[in-house]
């Protein structure tokens, strides 16, 4: 792979983050009171937004998971994580002093930026990436499959 990545450390780049995203939903979706108190106390506490963003967290873990397996997926999911970090980055500069300190409000921003660049940069590598070979890892063979 280019940029210093093989198949195999993007592979593992991938799942680490889809098992951090399949996590981090399934705590603010089974304990959005937890999470709202614990790591997202913004203003005031709405467990069902917790759900919505839970929602939203899960489905891009799972993609992530399936991007594992499907390398021509990997740059746009990795891509769409950028955006979504880079927009959930920019609504906290908006909202640092409703954090419970201005420091927790600054480093949960500066986590989201760092976040989004990390996300971005392994979206351009796998973008970058050469195709895989035939002996690579898939859920699908579609060409078997027809």
């Amino acid at each position: 792979m280019n940029r210093g990545l093989d198949d195999s450390t993007m592979r593992t780049a991938v799942g680490a983050l889809g098992g951090f995203h399949l996590l981090l939903g399934l705590y603010q979706f089974l304990f959005p009171g937890s999470f709202f108190h614990r790591i997202g106390e913004y203003g005031e506490e709405n467990t069902h937004y917790v759900g919505d963003v839970a929602a939203f967290t899960l489905a891009f873990g799972i993609s992530l998971f399936l991007a594992v397996g499907r390398p021509a997926w990997r740059a746009p999911v990795l891509v769409l994580g950028a955006i979504w970090y880079a927009i959930h980055a920019v609504n906290h500069l908006f909202d640092i002093g409703e954090a419970t300190s201005r420091g927790i409000g600054v480093f949960q921003t500066l986590l989201l930026f760092a976040g989004a660049a990390l996300l971005a940069w392994l979206g351009r590598a796998a973008d970058a990436a050469p195709p895989p070979s035939s002996s690579g890892a898939r859920f699908v063979d579609y060409e078997r499959d027809r």
